[in-house]
């Protein structure tokens, strides 16, 4: 055949001048541009900033200053995720899939964004490819079922076309580069997809809800509470601005977007020092919900080491040792089990090889044939379906060990077919491989069960074998097992009887998956192979091996990079520590929208002036939520995530909400019966409403750690101090009087507190939302 070349330097220079780069498509992926831009340009950042300018034309510019908390979470989260991206980015460079293509003559590797039109490349198993090529030498067998839909394997030989994306799944080939970029065939595709499957996100979809309704809200409200000030309470139009730029500006939820993004980046970072990669933030969410986890026995239960236990030779007559160590020369791709049997045969060319059939996933085994005849080494329910009586005996004698069951047969026949076996085939030996267990493996198992996760070990091995295997990892019900090519299928029966799950294809994964999904279950996939794909794709999280082929890691939400399975329990406390504390912060900035809304109400139905200006509720929300929530959001709380986040953190606030609203409604009593001024009812309302957020905070960050304790007091003391010092700047006044009323109104909040908690949870019990 004629010598194959790639392209020269030059070559290549002038078709990335030309544009013929394989430029490939990000995905949902945000760059530094668009961090800033979706955090600057927000319903809410547009809110405020036309309150600001409200404000600004009464004159009494202090009122303004709730402006500088907005510019202080915008800076914040805009710092925060381009620090995370910035990390996120280099991880994923020293993970990035890299081509094998011929410059000058000589094979080097690139990311596949810096292939060009006419690059030489080497195409092999387990990876995508990444541009439309021609195979100019060799074979593959790919699946196209991106393209078409049909899950078949499909042969493609020389002269024939391969698309990008594509997944390769057995055998090896060189192939030129015929389009790339936009140019290919399935960009559309990927395009219209990406290659991630995105995490689905209680939190974002709660986010979102609480935004939308919040919205609905705001602008009505706006319109009455400046009509009452002004034509009902013949207030001058300066003060009406000012009270009803406190009141929506206490419906907004200002901090908790910002927070939720940066509290996700954070956790992307922090798991990176564990050599973790969060290809998605949001499946940090979703890892902390989940709960049943989809292994495989390789490489999770398994340390991805094997080696040959025993050689049971079934005719004495058949030199095992030769054919097989002509068999492993020089073969393309070796797995693990080949290189097992490396390992313990060699790999000497004894007799010369005419042809290879590799390994593939479908057909569950491998061949080649000699000048002399063709060997078979693969799965017995494969190559025997229908038994043997040689194999049959050793099996059973060996079935509980835990052992891999190798079989190795010989035919007469020198031609290779690609899915048909030869008629003569008989069985020469059979070879019991095992798997080295992970160290830790027992103690993770133990974790998952605690934390209320089941565990099914999905494999394409002998379930007898995975099973062992599995009990000896502390699996729990791992004697459960069947094997899915010897039956008829109803995955939902499946599921619900059995945990190990053998002998199992591609497509049957993922139809398990969807099963599990099928009942309500959170489910987590982990895998490192084409064959895992499927299921990868469907699965609610997916976790993938950095060793393991491109396909398995561009389709992940998570990779790991050490591939240490031992990083779980990391992992879904990562996610359920950010969830616990989102989901606590989310009712404190809750609490302020909810008293908003009540007083409000109060104030357009009664004809009473809202009984804040937008400095008090400046001091209130950085004090009572947005400074001790950021210095919270760190804290461990591992505890398991409760569906229905946006409800939950509502019934944790509505109480808090209820305090605030009668306090205010006894305060204005007490106002209009003694005849306070303005700056004497906001010394007394002011400080009141504080207590209450101080009693708040250590009710919804329970249980009361020394650092939760400190941030509490710390708050505390801030509150006492802004109000003794900042009297002028705040409008507030005190006498011996209000002091002393604010001291009972203090001592009666937790009795207040305490009421509306048991009537909100009595409520909640009554109406089905417990």
């Amino acid at each position: 055949m004629e010598k194959l070349h790639g392209l020269t330097a030059a070559q290549v220079q002038e078709r990335i001048e030309q544009g013929l780069v394989n430029t490939t498509y990000k995905g949902a992926e945000r760059n530094e541009k668009q961090i800033i831009r979706d955090n600057l340009f927000t319903y809410f950042n547009f809110l405020n900033l036309a309150l600001f300018l409200l404000v600004v034309l009464t004159g009494k510019i202090r009122n303004g200053l709730f402006i500088g908390t907005v510019v202080f979470n915008t800076c914040v989260g805009i710092f925060q995720e381009i620090r995370s991206y910035r990390q996120l980015k280099k991880m994923k460079i020293l993970v990035a899939s890299r081509v094998e293509v011929m410059r000058d003559g000589v094979w080097v590797a690139e990311t596949a964004d810096m292939l060009v039109r006419d690059d030489l490349i080497r195409v092999h198993t387990g990876m995508q490819v990444p541009a439309d090529c021609v195979i100019e030498d060799g074979w593959i067998e790919v699946d196209e079922s991106m393209l078409t839909g049909e899950a078949d394997r499909i042969i493609r030989k020389e002269g024939e076309q391969i698309y990008c994306g594509t997944a390769v799944t057995s055998s090896s080939c060189l192939a030129r580069i015929i389009k790339v970029g936009k140019q290919c065939t399935t960009a559309r595709i990927i395009e219209d997809a990406g290659r991630l499957s995105r995490a689905r996100s209680v939190l974002q979809e709660s986010l979102d809800k609480m935004i939308r309704i919040i919205s609905y809200v705001i602008i009505p409200f706006l319109i009455l509470l400046f009509a009452v000030h002004v034509y009902r309470l013949d207030m001058s139009w300066q003060d009406g601005i000012l009270k009803t730029t406190a009141a929506v500006i206490g419906m907004i939820p200002e901090g908790l977007v910002m927070l939720t993004s940066v509290a996700l980046a954070v956790s992307a970072m922090r798991l990176s020092k564990r050599r973790v990669l969060v290809q998605d933030l949001f499946s940090i969410e979703s890892l902390a919900r989940v709960d049943t986890i989809c292994l495989d026995k390789t490489g999770t239960l398994t340390a991805g080491s094997m080696s040959v236990r025993k050689v049971v030779q079934l005719d004495p007559d058949f030199p095992v040792n030769d054919w097989m160590s002509s068999y492993l020369h020089g073969s393309m791709d070796p797995n693990a089990t080949q290189k097992a049997l490396i390992n313990f045969f060699g790999d000497k060319n004894v007799f010369s090889k005419t042809d290879e059939l590799p390994f593939s996933s479908q057909r569950k085994y491998a061949a080649a044939s000699f000048d002399r005849g063709s060997l078979y080494v693969g799965a017995y329910q494969f190559l025997f379906s229908g038994g043997s009586t040689l194999i049959d005996p050793v099996l059973k004698k060996h079935m509980y060990t835990g052992d891999r069951a190798i079989v190795a047969a010989y035919s007469s026949e020198c031609t290779l077919k690609k899915d048909t076996l030869p008629g003569d085939l008989m069985p020469v030996a059979v070879f019991l491989i095992s798997d080295d267990l992970r160290s830790n493996v027992q103690s993770i198992m133990q974790y998952l069960y605690q934390q209320d996760v089941d565990v099914r070990i999905i494999s394409g091995d002998d379930p007898t074998t995975v099973s062992a295997l599995a009990q000896k990892a502390g699996v729990l019900h791992a004697d459960a097992c069947v094997d899915l090519s010897t039956m008829d299928l109803d995955y939902d029966e499946l599921t619900e009887k059995y945990t190990v799950f053998g002998r199992v294809l591609p497509d049957q994964k993922k139809k398990l998956v969807q099963a599990l999904q099928k009942k309500g279950h959170t489910v987590a996939m982990t895998g490192d192979g084409v064959n895992d794909v499927p299921a990868l794709k469907c699965a609610d999280v997916s976790i993938a091996m950095a060793s393991g082929t491109d396909a398995a890691r561009d389709s992940s939400n998570v990779v790991l990079l050490d591939d240490d399975f031992g990083v779980i329990p990391d992992i879904v406390n990562e996610g359920r520590r950010v969830i616990n504390n989102i989901s606590r912060a989310s009712s404190m900035y809750l609490v302020k929208t909810c008293f908003s809304v009540f007083l409000s109400l109060f104030v357009i139905i009664v004809g009473q002036p809202y009984p804040f200006v937008p400095i008090h509720l400046t001091l209130i929300s950085a004090l009572g939520v947005g400074i001790p929530t950021f210095l919270l959001q760190m804290e461990p709380s591992f505890e398991r995530v409760r569906d229905h986040f946006f409800l939950e953190s509502l019934w944790k606030a509505l109480p808090s909400s209820v305090t605030v609203f009668i306090c205010a409604m006894v305060t204005i009593a007490v106002r209009n019966r003694y005849d306070l001024d303005d700056e004497m009812f906001n010394g007394i309302f002011v400080l009141i409403t504080s207590a209450v957020y101080l009693v708040t905070l250590w009710r919804v960050y329970q249980p009361a750690t020394p650092f939760r304790l400190i941030v509490i007091g710390v708050m505390g003391i801030g509150y006492i101090m802004a109000c003794t010092f900042g009297k002028q700047v705040l409008y507030l006044a005190y006498s011996s009087h209000t002091v002393t009323g604010v001291c009972l109104g203090i001592a009666g909040i937790p009795i207040i507190l305490y009421i509306a908690d048991r009537i909100c949870a009595r409520i909640r019990k009554h109406t089905g939302k417990e």
